[in-house]
């Protein structure tokens, strides 16, 4: 029941933030070349759709140039890939060493990006598709070769030409999505301790804070993924470049405040607050999250509606903080320590208020050099770089290109009926770790089937042609909505899609036997897929994921070492002048280790069960992280002052125990504690310091039980 909540949760957020304008733009798109294909009675302007769909979604955002040039490149190269595939489909000896050669390098792409990874599973489909066309002579092969081409131009005309989309459209969202996540991630620490009950022992708040930090995180990044793509394209909207920068740098500052929050929450529970207390507290954060919805909600800088707005729920949480100091500090004095982390996240929201509506209110992002290489020849070393057999993702690339050419010969061999979506599915659920095989392949049967019944009843109610082409604008707009959500949604639409376009381009197939052949390659493909991914090239998880903790514990140990040295007062090193950096780095490689544990645990064909020493070294850096936090809000102690070198040693220990170190000091009996002459001269350093010691030790003890524990 509660996975299931939790999964509602999510569609809901997901629903949030799905871009409908761009989706209906790019279903219309899709959807364009079958109604003409009806009008004109040419059943080969499926194919164009088809292409269509494949450019939009290839489609990575972003300025005009990079979205231009990779549906250009998917579209040359599909075109390429569809006179290969067509011209030798009659002729197995050359058709199977091209799908090979073709699927490898459209799986190969994967190390360019993410965007790069869409358009080369894209570039696979178009040839395994391609290789069932009906195209028995060359000049077919050329006809059907052009009408791709003309999706895909198609598609690049109107996204990028006629229904242009303003280039910042992406990075303003992707930040507004970060505040959003911080709206929800302080409703959920609100309703996590309202302080009418008891809060919940600490696996309920590691349920509530873990994905919560981990989706704000990614929001993050992604955001500074956007803003770095486009900030240097038009030099007449630095302005807006800066701005987004100090929108989102304090989106992170806040970020990190909520956590601190979250830790000294989770730290002093169930007996921390009272009843009165904890129910102002809770207040509190709910006015700061709709603080963040009204700074995500900002469209309009010169509505002086919206400014209003703004102001008012900032007065609103303002007024609830002095509240909070008022009679609630007198039932609970231990709640100073919270005051500074919520004075904080006001402060930083006033900030962003000012820097919104006030002219002038962001400072100057700091310009990025101009790269020396041009991006393909970037590129083209990449893909160098990773042609060999050590590299995991040209093992991966072999993978699709082995079981690609399987699938194909099979559907040849045998025959099979609409059996290039037996190795459409193969190609789109193979991925790089079997156990992401394994769920792509559950969700992708589970939509196929689903969809193919949806498109067999559809297809009873839907009388003549033109009705079922009508019927893809509502249905494209479900598939490209459904992507953001889940796959298994996204796989239903896009079932039901494909079935009414096959129907258009084969109208004497009656649709319910195109239903129930796509179904049934659907799973033949996932079946493939699943062999294949077990017996080609099967990933070391266990090995991967001890690499990943190994990497997650040493940068923890590089921001405690820094972060600690700078509370000492001492000068940073370079490698540690970028606190704020270093504490990125913890947590990507932190949620990189969890992304590996969850993927060994998803494995059904791993033995090996015994994860809770991953666990437990995962629980540690996330708390040894928000402790970190809460440290780097304190003030830092003279450098000449007797406890910074007690300090400044102390941090060499600590970070020693999370990751051993040459020059680590000699360890005391008992290291743990923290030294008197610290706690004595900065009260307020000793309990975040604490809190790191305790995590520090667990680690200690972890580590030392797998260096005792008998080989395997």
């Amino acid at each position: 029941m509660n996975s299931v909540t939790n999964l509602l949760s999510r569609w809901r957020v997901s629903l949030r933030n799905i871009l409908w304008l761009d989706a209906l733009q790019a279903a219309a798109i899709s959807a364009a070349p079958v109604i003409l294909a009806v009008l004109v009675h040419e059943p080969r302007l499926g194919w164009t759709a088809i292409a269509a769909f494949w450019a939009c979604f290839g489609d990575p955002g972003g300025p005009l140039r990079q979205r231009a040039g990779s549906m250009l490149a998917l579209g040359l190269i599909g075109a390429l890939f569809c006179f290969l595939a067509s011209a030798s489909a009659g002729h197995l000896w050359m058709l199977l060493p091209l799908t090979f050669i073709c699927c490898t390098f459209g799986g190969l792409l994967r190390v360019l990006g993410p965007a790069a990874a869409i358009v080369g599973t894209l570039l696979s489909a178009g040839f395994v598709v391609a290789a069932e066309l009906p195209a028995p002579t060359l000049a077919e092969s050329l006809w059907y070769t052009l009408f791709f081409l003309a999706g895909a131009g198609w598609a690049i005309l109107m996204t990028a030409l006629v229904w242009r989309r303003r280039p910042w459209k992406d990075a303003t969202h992707a930040v507004a999505h970060s505040y959003r996540g911080l709206a929800d991630f302080a409703d959920a620490l609100a309703r996590m301790y309202s302080g009418l009950t008891p809060a919940a022992g600490p696996e309920a708040w590691t349920a509530v804070t873990k994905p919560q930090r981990s989706a704000q995180r990614a929001a993050l990044e992604s955001a500074r993924v956007r803003i770095r793509e486009v900030q240097d394209t038009r030099p007449s909207r630095r302005a807006r470049a800066n701005q987004l920068t100090y929108l989102l740098d304090n989106a992170e500052d806040s970020f990190i405040a909520l956590v601190a929050c979250a830790d000294l929450l989770e730290s002093h529970a169930p007996q921390w607050l009272g009843r009165s207390a904890g129910a102002h507290l809770s207040h509190a954060l709910h006015r700061y999250a709709s603080v963040c919805n009204a700074i995500a909600s900002t469209s309009d800088v010169n509505d002086p509606k919206q400014a209003e707005c703004l102001r008012e729920r900032l007065a609103h949480f303002g007024a609830g903080l002095h509240d909070l100091r008022g009679g609630a500090m007198a039932y609970a004095p231990d709640l100073a320590t919270m005051v500074p982390v919520l004075d904080r996240l006001l402060h930083t929201a006033q900030a962003v208020m000012q820097a919104l509506f006030d002219q002038g209110g962001a400072p100057d992002a700091p310009v990025l050099q101009r790269r020396a290489a041009s991006r393909a020849r970037q590129a083209w070393r990449t893909l160098r770089q990773n042609l060999s057999v050590e590299s995991d993702a040209f093992r991966h690339a072999l993978r699709v290109g082995v079981g690609a050419t399987i699938a194909v010969a099979l559907s040849k061999t045998f025959a099979v009926n609409h059996g290039y979506w037996m190795s459409l599915t193969l190609v789109f659920i193979l991925q790089p770790y079997f156990a992401t095989t394994w769920q792509r392949t559950l969700e992708r049967v589970t939509g196929s089937v689903a969809g193919a019944i949806g498109a067999s009843l559809l297809g009873l109610l839907l009388s003549t042609p033109l009705s079922v082409a009508l019927a893809v604008l509502p249905i494209a707009l479900g598939t490209f909505a459904a992507r953001t959500i889940h796959y298994a949604l996204f796989t239903f639409f896009l079932t039901s899609q494909f079935v009414l376009v096959s129907h258009i381009q084969q109208p004497e197939i009656y649709e319910p036997t195109l239903a129930a052949l796509r179904a049934f390659n659907s799973v033949l493909g996932g079946i493939l897929a699943l062999l294949v991914g077990f017996l080609v090239w099967p990933e070391k998880e266990p090995r991967q994921l001890a690499g990943a903790l190994t990497r997650a514990l040493d940068r923890h140990a590089a921001y405690a070492l820094a972060l600690i040295r700078q509370k000492s007062g001492a000068a940073p090193a370079p490698a540690d002048s970028d606190i704020v950096a270093l504490r990125r780095q913890a947590c990507l490689s932190a949620d990189n280790a969890e992304a590996s544990l969850q993927r060994l645990q998803q494995n059904p064909v791993h033995r090996e069960r015994n994860v809770d020493t991953a666990v437990s070294l995962l629980n540690a850096m996330r708390r040894i992280t928000a402790a970190g936090t809460v440290l780097e809000i304190q003030p830092a102690l003279p450098a000449q002052a007797p406890a910074a070198s007690a300090l400044r040693d102390y941090g060499r220990v600590l970070a020693h125990a999370l990751h051993p170190l040459d020059d680590a000091p000699d360890l005391p009996p008992r290291p743990w504690a923290v030294p008197a002459a610290i706690a004595a001269a900065a009260p307020a350093l000793a309990d975040p310091l604490d809190r790191i010691a305790q995590q520090a030790r667990q680690v200690r003890q972890l580590r030392d039980r797998i260096e005792k524990a008998p080989p395997r």
